[in-house]
Formats: structure tokens, C-alpha cells, sequence
């Protein structure tokens, strides 16, 4: 047996979730001008984007894996709850949709796989 989960009908919010984390990742590494900014914005240095990309990659590489599929939901729970707690603080609302959505999907994985 694979420690890969299967790509099933049931797995889907876990596939979505980790596939979520690993665009998320990509858009974060990138370092544009544009995300270096925000990360400024919500009081975090301009290099933040390259640390909150490797804890999304980590994230959904770990949601992938059976083992690990906890581990993941953990961090990545962590990840958006700072994500919007630094949104909510600069009082930049527009901004809280996509780590909210992450951390719905995050929720409806763990529910899946974890019932």
C-alpha cells in the first residue's frame, strides 16, 4: 500500500487543499514586486514570502501523504489562521477570502479523511 493517498472522489478536498497550498506556494516564491509588498503591508519583512512559501509547499506535500496528512492540516491551519490575523489587523478585508477558502478546505479534508 502506497503512503500516496488515492485520488478518489472522496479525497478530492484533500487533493484540492494541497493543490490550493502548492499555487499559493509557487505565487509566494515568485517574490514580485506586488507580493513582497503585502507582506510589508501586514508588518512582516519583504523575504517573508519565500518562508510562508515553503511552509505552503511543506503544507501540501504533507497533505499528500497518509502519514503526514495530520502533520499538514496542522500547519497549514496554523499558516492561514496567522494569514488572517495579519489581514485583520492591517484592516486589509478584501484580502481574507483566499486563506479563508484554504482553511474551509483544510477543514472539510480533515472531516473527510478523518471520519
Amino acid at each position: 500500500m502506497s503512503n500516496l493517498i488515492s485520488f478518489s472522489l472522496g479525497n478530492a478536498a484533500t487533493v484540492i487543499a494541497a493543490a490550493a497550498f502548492l499555487i499559493g506556494a509557487v505565487v509566494n516564491a515568485t517574490a514580485r514586486k506586488p507580493v513582497r509588498e503585502e507582506f510589508v503591508r501586514y508588518g512582516f519583512p519583504w523575504w517573508w514570502c519565500w518562508v510562508t512559501a515553503l511552509l505552503e509547499f511543506t503544507t501540501a506535500v504533507l497533505l499528500l501523504l497518509r502519514p503526514t496528512f495530520t502533520l499538514g492540516v496542522a500547519l497549514g491551519v496554523c499558516n492561514m489562521v496567522a494569514a488572517i490575523v495579519a489581514i485583520v489587523r492591517a484592516r486589509d478585508y478584501r484580502h481574507i477570502p483566499p486563506p479563508a477558502i484554504f482553511l474551509l478546505l483544510l477543514v472539510i479534508a480533515a472531516w473527510v479523511q478523518l471520519s
